[in-house]
This record gives C-alpha cells, sequence and structure tokens, in this order.
C-alpha cells in the first residue's frame, strides 16, 4: 500500500515540500518550484490511425528516440519507465517538478513535415482527436486504468525523491472527448478521487492546460468559468475525502483583453492557491527579459488587492528564454521549461540532454544549489 512521503504545501509565496520551503537556505531559490514541462510522459494512441510515433527506419526525424515501431499500450509503459529512468537527473539539477496531463499535450507542434501539427489543436473543431487519442478520461468521466497506472507510477516515483507532480486535467486538443460539460464535470470529480483515494500529497492540480477563450471547444473551459471548475475540485477534496488540496489553472494570452476580460482574470486567480502562468522572451519582437509579457503580467497580478490580502506563489510551467528566466526569478516567480520538442512535442528523450536548453538546467543547478 503507498504511504507518501512527500507533502506539498503553499505558505503566502512560497513552496513548502515536508513543511520546510523548497530549496532551503538559499539566496534567491528559496520557496520557489523549478519545473520541465513533460506532459507526455504518460502519451498514448489508442485509435491507431497514424505512424507518426514510430522510429521503425520509416520516420528518420524520430530516431534519436529508439522507440521502433509504437505499439499500445506496452509502447506507452515503455515511454512512462525511460521518464521515470531520468527523474534522478532532473532533481540533479534542481528540478523539483514536473507537469503532466490526463489528456496530454501537442506532441505534432512543430513538426513541418505533419500538416496536422500545424496551429493550434484549440483552432480545429475536434481538436487532434480525428488523428490520434491520447486521454485518460472516457465521455462520462471515468478513469482509464491503463492511463492512471501510469500517472500514478510517476507520482509515486517523484514521491520517493522528494518531487512535486503538477497533475492537469484537460488540454484542448483532447477536450473533445467529452460530449458536453456533464462529462468535464464528472472528469474533475474523477481526478480529484484518484489523487485522494490513492493518498498522493505531492500533488498540485491544475485545471486545464491554457485556459483561454480561443482554446478550447468547451464554455466551462474558458476564463469565464474556470472559477467553477477550481472551486469544485477543491470542495471535492474537503467534502469528499476531507483533504485540502490545492488548485489552480494555467492561463495563455492574459494580457489580450480578447481572450481574457480584467474580471476573469482576478475571478479565476483569486479563487486559485497559486497562479500558473506561460510565455516567455519574444525574440521576434523584442519582448525580452525586463519588457517580456511574463513581466507585464507578473506585475499586473501583484497589483491586485486580493494579492496584497493573501500573496500566493507565482509559477511558470511553460515558459522559454534565458533573459525571461533572468526576469521572472528577480520577481519571485518560479520558471519552468517548456522545450521545442524533445521534453514536450513527440518524440520525446527523456533527461538533461538538448544543447541548445543547458542553459535553464546549469542556471537552475547554480541558483538552487544542487
Amino acid at each position: 500500500m503507498f504511504e507518501a512521503n512527500t507533502v506539498v504545501t503553499v505558505e503566502q509565496e512560497k513552496i513548502f515540500i515536508n513543511d520546510a520551503p523548497t530549496y532551503p537556505g538559499t539566496d534567491r531559490a528559496e520557496g520557489f518550484l523549478f519545473n520541465v514541462r513533460t506532459v507526455n510522459a504518460t502519451f498514448d494512441d489508442t485509435l491507431g490511425k497514424v505512424d507518426w510515433w514510430d522510429d521503425d527506419g520509416s520516420h528518420p526525424e524520430n530516431g534519436h528516440a529508439n522507440y521502433g515501431k509504437w505499439v499500445s499500450p506496452d509502447s506507452a509503459f515503455a515511454n512512462t519507465e525511460r521518464f521515470i529512468s531520468a527523474l534522478d537527473d532532473y532533481k540533479a539539477h534542481g528540478i523539483l517538478a514536473v507537469n503532466l496531463n490526463f489528456q496530454g499535450g501537442h506532441p505534432i507542434m512543430g513538426k513541418t513535415d505533419i500538416p496536422e501539427g500545424r496551429g493550434s489543436a484549440g483552432a480545429r473543431p475536434n481538436g487532434h482527436r480525428d488523428f490520434y487519442h491520447n486521454s485518460a478520461f472516457s465521455p462520462d468521466g471515468a478513469v482509464d486504468p491503463n492511463y492512471a497506472k501510469r500517472i500514478g507510477d510517476i507520482i509515486e516515483a517523484c514521491d520517493r525523491r522528494g518531487m512535486v507532480v503538477i497533475l492537469q486535467f484537460f488540454y484542448f486538443g483532447q477536450d473533445t472527448a467529452f460530449a458536453d460539460e456533464q462529462g468535464i464535470l464528472a472528469a474533475i470529480d474523477s481526478g480529484v478521487d484518484f489523487v485522494c483515494e490513492r493518498g498522493y500529497r505531492n500533488v498540485l492540480i491544475e485545471i486545464a492546460n491554457e485556459t483561454m477563450g480561443g482554446h478550447y471547444h468547451h464554455p466551462i473551459l474558458k476564463p469565464a468559468r474556470t472559477a467553477e471548475l477550481i472551486a469544485r475540485a477543491r470542495r471535492r477534496g474537503l467534502e469528499k475525502h476531507d483533504r485540502k488540496l490545492l488548485v489552480s489553472t494555467s492561463e495563455a494570452a492574459m494580457n489580450n483583453r480578447e481572450q481574457w476580460s480584467t474580471d476573469e482574470i482576478d475571478r479565476v486567480f483569486s479563487e486559485a492557491d497559486f497562479i500558473l502562468l506561460h510565455g516567455g522572451d519574444n525574440i521576434e519582437t523584442g519582448r525580452v527579459g525586463d519588457s517580456s509579457t511574463l513581466v507585464e503580467k507578473i506585475e499586473h497580478l501583484r497589483s491586485q488587492s486580493w494579492f496584497a490580502d493573501s500573496p500566493r506563489p507565482i509559477i511558470l510551467n511553460e515558459s522559454d528564454g534565458d533573459r525571461a528566466y533572468d526576469a521572472v526569478v528577480a520577481r519571485g516567480a518560479s520558471f519552468g521549461l517548456h522545450t521545442n520538442n524533445a521534453q514536450t512535442m513527440w518524440p520525446p528523450k527523456w533527461g538533461v540532454w538538448e544543447p541548445e536548453y543547458l542553459w535553464f538546467f546549469n542556471k537552475t543547478k547554480t541558483l538552487t544549489e544542487s
């Protein structure tokens, strides 16, 4: 029977693990939660319509991962085991959290040879579900046992290492798995029950990856109603399991008033136990470092009365850019890496190895004195 070794809590703007702030005694990192986006650590495709995931010689661009032909579910479990074997490498570089999602991420983004990979998954009427199925949730909100096993294996592996999992429930490429919002509400309950009934205490819940007006297909997953889902998850934990869960959502395009109104920003994040931001350096426009939109987001949130009355951690869990890193850390926010392919997209090759992103791991290792 699983017994938790790692308990995550928040106090003001700091993250605590087992009643102590993270990275204790460090000058600039105490209470932070540096993380990496690894949502395809539990990936599976049970439709079997495409061979984009194969490394059987027909897709040499996938050769770095050495997967062979993708066969569900065996390949899915092998991928998860490879990820777990990389956790020590992440932690040795100061990474104390990884990101998972019951509905995965965007595994074909950036693959220019695949027309279906271009543009946002949310722009398609059926998301990505015409091409592949990567959802732990069935239409009625129940959790697939195989997917649950992979997520649970990772959460427990992180627990043994004193690490945290930011567990996302919904992704806009797979949200059309639900015919209506009743399935979404049931999935919230199922996800909370999964965490509580298994006794996981190293989990931060993220309702939806990149909440914004234009991504999701169901109105209940858009900014105007996300606060309802945060409150529901927290209430389910308290009323059914006597557990105080830590719940939030991540934003996208929060500075765009066509995507988020000022009232929606206040309503969602004043309800949240911590704040999750996305974005990074925008080299093309010169919006980098201190002039980045990330800094605008942080400064806007900190200026609100509800934040002053009840400060909470600000965590980036999908970002890039070394100047953005410096700017947000200087403003008391944690940084989370989103890479262009090998950590987030497909095929992933887990661990600290990508030459263009070693700056993140080396900088975090130094900052956290790991």
